[in-house]
């Protein structure tokens, strides 16, 4: 009798069913060169003693494992949420798992889940990167792993990536708010070290400059004011609530939907009306799979192929084609006008100008 601790092996099926080890392995792997009465009975038997497969020990003995490692950091954000559970889904089709290695923003535990994502020899690893992971990924390049940066990249590594179009984003959402007549803005913005936010804001300060509107005119929440280390004292700091105050703009640019969100409550508990006072406009279109959520006016990927799509089929090619040329997919965005942006309100701007 085994061990209750014990894992059932192939051993202990051979045993019941009187076939050798070797056998029992290949008719677990369905080998075709068995009898089907063969395959069926070390099945039944197999799965009356309780046996799952070793992965692991697997892909010890054939090199090959059918696990993909997905590391996020904020895995909390469900802009990334989203785009993972396509990715396992697109996968599952193609016979590969998700090992999914995630936390909130936990320091150093990237580079930790790279390294683990190794010791369990993974066929490729998808990663969501939220700060420079240098060293992590090359790590990963020298270990001949295949690699998909998801929603940014990283200039100095030679790796496969696939983002959005983050400065044509920036761009739309500054040029969509001039057309409106918006002269006075309010910029939600992301860490500095985000390259996404660097190429957002880079495009719509372009959009305002070319409209002759003074870098003074936008106004910019200090992101490690509000989102900084909890170990750090934020005692003289202001509340998030009254950064938002005095209301010296008709606009509000959102890093991502999660803060625009934030602020339309903020603004609407107030008594202020989103788009008749104040105009408010994002990026991410959580709404787009988050059906529930209140309309926002938000930038995304338009193109028939989404991150995931382009994440799976760029992770795919690796595998099956190591020696093939870097993947670098830029995809283009547009506007989904949830109708949260709208003419200005002169009688509103005139009130604090």
């Amino acid at each position: 009798m085994n061990s209750p601790n014990k894992r059932i092996t192939l051993k202990d099926i051979a045993d019941q069913c009187g076939y050798s080890v070797n056998t029992v392995s290949r008719a677990l792997r369905n080998d075709s060169k068995l009898s089907e009465a063969t395959i069926s009975r070390i099945h039944q038997i197999a799965d009356d003693l309780g046996y799952i497969k070793n992965v692991v020990a697997s892909s010890l003995r054939s090199g090959h494992t059918t696990l993909i490692a997905v590391i996020v950091d904020d895995i909390q954000n469900p802009h990334y949420s989203d785009i993972i559970s396509q990715i396992t889904v697109k996968l599952r089709k193609y016979g590969y798992h998700t090992l999914i290695l995630g936390s909130y923003i936990e320091k150093n535990y990237a580079d930790y889940s790279l390294s683990l994502a190794l010791s369990y020899n993974v066929s490729g690893i998808v990663f969501f990167p939220r700060k420079y992971n240098k060293n992590a990924i090359n790590l990963i390049n020298q270990n001949n792993i295949p690699l998909v940066l998801v929603d940014r990249e990283m200039p100095e590594c030679q790796t496969n990536f696939v983002r959005c179009d983050d400065y044509q984003g920036g761009y739309i959402a500054g040029k969509h708010l001039l057309e409106l007549g918006h002269r006075h803005f309010l910029y939600l913005p992301g860490p500095k070290y985000n390259l996404s936010q660097t190429r957002r804001y880079a495009g719509i300060m372009d959009a305002l400059s070319e409209a002759n509107v003074p870098a003074s005119n936008i106004r910019e929440i200090d992101y490690h004011t509000v989102f900084g280390s909890s170990a750090e004292s934020t005692s003289s700091y202001k509340p998030y609530e009254e950064l938002f105050f005095p209301v010296n703009y008709t606009a509000v640019i959102g890093f991502n939907d999660l803060q625009s969100y934030s602020a339309m409550e903020i603004l609407q508990k107030k008594g202020y009306r989103i788009p008749e006072d104040i105009s408010l406009i994002s990026f991410d279109h959580l709404r787009k799979t988050h059906t529930y959520l209140p309309p926002l006016t938000s930038i995304a990927d338009n193109s028939e192929k989404s991150i995931a799509d382009t994440a799976v089929s760029i992770l795919l090619d690796k595998i099956r084609n190591p020696s093939s040329e870097i993947s670098s997919e830029v995809l283009p965005v547009s506007i989904f006008d949830d109708h949260t942006t709208g003419p200005i309100n002169e009688t509103f701007a005139h009130s604090f100008e």
